[in-house]
């Protein structure tokens, strides 16, 4: 089944103890990794189906491309695959963006099937975030950079622009149908008012993000790929430098009711890439 749906948005609503919001990694239990409070919203998410070309990067912050690579099943890290993987992003992605230096700097696989218990969550093995988010904030941007190139390689980086992108796809032969992807087009967010920093305590990576709460005319504009192959990727920002374009894309998990419950287990693969310009 396809077509526009109606899908809860959990937006941020408050927290539960007053203070600004945080989350913790997967080192506790899941009811104790965040003092974040949602409202739950019902949206309309609009098809991409047919309509693939209609989104761009620059303009919502995100598109969908074609994989025509090898790996369709979860890897090791520090394996043959993993490197062959990425290898084949950061080709796809120097093609798009027109840019000579792309790392891939973290992956994760996310499982839709029976619940896991927290023992089996790791960094790169988690379930679906059912709540819109954008994985890093402008401020955490300088600390991410350093942290991959080292500090003299950063500060040289920051002078030009930099974008961070996720790209995201199923894996072997199952389409996503239960916790698909839906992405907000960035024409329809009111940075000003509508997204909202969190930090993350004890981060690897990202110290901090963005929350995303409701807006009063509900006039975010909600999109997902309906039964999305494992050929077919959204690529989508998590921050941009450059201005005057779309500079992020807010994204989440969410339950299509019109959707059967599967009968096999649906797994996404995502990785996170720091992309570099004027570089040679």
């Amino acid at each position: 089944m396809g077509g526009d749906v109606i899908g809860d948005i959990n937006y941020f609503s408050s927290t539960k103890d007053g203070c600004p919001p945080c989350v913790i990694p997967c080192s506790i239990p899941t009811t104790q990794r965040s003092n974040i409070e949602h409202a739950c919203v019902p949206m309309t998410i609009y098809d991409l189906r047919g309509k693939e070309k209609s989104v761009d990067l620059d303009k919502n912050a995100f598109e969908i491309l074609k994989y025509d690579g090898s790996i369709q099943e979860e890897f090791e890290e520090g394996s043959e695959a993993q490197q062959t993987y990425y290898k084949e992003i950061s080709n796809i992605l120097k093609q798009r963006l027109n840019t000579s230096k792309v790392i891939i700097y973290n992956y994760a696989f996310r499982s839709r099937g029976v619940v896991q218990p927290d023992a089996q969550h790791d960094d790169t093995h988690r379930e679906p975030a059912l709540y819109p988010h954008v994985d890093i904030d402008p401020s955490a941007v300088q600390d991410l950079v350093e942290k991959v190139l080292g500090k003299d390689e950063s500060e040289r980086a920051m002078k030009n622009r930099i974008q961070i992108i996720n790209v995201w796809r199923p894996l072997r032969t199952n389409p996503i149908t239960k916790n698909s992807l839906t992405l907000c087009d960035y024409r329809s967010v009111n940075a000003e008012k509508d997204v909202h920093s969190y930090t993350v305590r004890g981060a690897k990576l990202h110290a901090a993000g963005y929350l995303m709460s409701r807006d009063d005319q509900d006039i975010h504009r909600w999109y997902y790929l309906s039964q999305m192959q494992p050929d077919e990727m959204f690529v989508f920002k998590m921050t941009d430098t450059k201005p005057d374009v779309a500079r992020f894309a807010c994204h989440t998990a969410f339950i299509n009711e019109n959707e059967p419950t599967p009968s096999v287990e649906q797994t996404s693969l995502e990785v996170r890439c720091l992309i570099l310009y004027g570089e040679s």
